[in-house]
C-alpha cells in the first residue's frame, strides 16, 4: 500500500513538474512574465487535475456556443518549387 502511494505521489509530482516547466517557459518566452503570473503558473501546476478539468469545460462550452473557430482550409504546402 505504501508503495502504491509512493508511486502515485511520484507520478503526480512528475506531471506537476512537466506542467510547471512548460507553462513557465511559455510565459517567459512570451515576455509577459511577472511575479504574480509566475505564482499563478505555480498554483495551476500544483493543482493540475482541477486546471485540466476547468480548461476542458471552458473549451467545450465555447465549442458548443460556436466561439471556437475551426482552422481555415488552405492549400497544402508544396515541398518543391518548379521554376520555368
Amino acid at each position: 500500500m505504501y508503495l502504491l502511494f509512493f508511486m502515485g505521489a511520484v507520478l503526480y509530482g512528475a506531471v506537476t513538474l512537466v506542467f510547471l516547466i512548460l507553462s513557465s517557459a511559455e510565459l517567459l518566452d512570451s515576455g509577459l512574465s511577472t511575479p504574480k503570473r509566475l505564482l499563478g503558473v505555480l498554483v495551476t501546476s500544483i493543482l493540475w487535475p482541477a486546471t485540466l478539468v476547468a480548461v476542458s469545460l471552458v473549451l467545450a462550452f465555447q465549442n458548443v456556443a460556436g466561439r471556437v473557430q475551426s482552422p481555415r482550409q488552405t492549400a497544402p504546402l508544396r515541398l518543391s518549387h518548379h521554376s520555368h
